[in-house]
């Protein structure tokens, strides 16, 4: 878990003069508990990388004693429309003895066997949503793509979760794929235009299966 220290605002107290003075405002409620106000130091939270993908548990550190020693999860992070900066942040109170579901960092290892024919790694999902106790979520999950071929897939029902983690799904979607190659050169794929000289090569580009001629080498060149 991630310590964070936080202390108790008044509701009435302005958003913006909070983070001229260095803090990012934000709420704790869940666990049915009343929602409280609180603000953490901006430059604490960047630094504790609760900002970025996936589930972190909080262990949350504050003079208040109905807030000290309390477990937390980031809900929801408010950012600024121009920079993207934290300007708000929402803690959901989660309790140790009880599941609770959760979005946790993809991420993808290894080098794909289809990198030989020139495959592209194409990744469908970066988080997925599973279902733990708070003290069991893993920060980020791991998928090896080692065997992934062209064309080949991981889908989430074949993942291997640790023990404790149940991905949660009604549909087996895709977490990533190898897809072939897009662009291509290839002589035989038609003849020169007329005029061409006899070395010139047609340029293709094939999408969504299909091949769409625009042009030949001679004239970009």
């Amino acid at each position: 878990s991630i310590e964070l220290q936080v202390v108790p605002r008044p509701a009435k107290e302005s958003p913006r003069r909070l983070r001229r003075a260095g803090a990012l405002p934000g709420v704790l409620y869940g666990a049915g508990a009343a929602s409280v106000p609180v603000q953490v130091d901006a430059h604490e939270f960047s630094k504790s990388g609760l900002a970025s993908h996936g589930a972190h548990l909080i262990r949350l550190r504050s003079s208040d004693a109905s807030l000290d020693q309390g477990l937390a999860l980031v809900q929801e992070i408010q950012g600024h429309p121009v920079t993207g900066t934290p300007i708000h942040v929402d803690f959901l109170r989660v309790d140790a003895s009880k599941p609770v579901t959760a979005n946790v960092a993809i991420s993808y290892v290894g080098r794909h066997k289809g990198a030989v024919d020139g495959g592209i790694l194409q990744p469908a999902r970066r988080e997925l949503e599973v279902r733990a106790l708070p003290g069991a979520l893993p920060e980020e999950i791991e998928v090896d793509v080692t065997a992934l071929g062209i064309h080949d897939a991981i889908h989430v029902a074949d993942l291997k979760l640790p023990e404790g983690v149940e991905a949660v799904f009604t549909d087996n979607f895709t977490l990533v794929s190898v897809l072939s190659p897009t662009v291509e050169t290839a002589a035989s794929e038609a003849p020169a235009a007329a005029g061409c000289p006899a070395d010139c090569l047609p340029v293709s580009l094939m999408a969504a299966g299909f091949t769409v001629y625009f042009g030949c080498s001679c004239h970009h060149r």
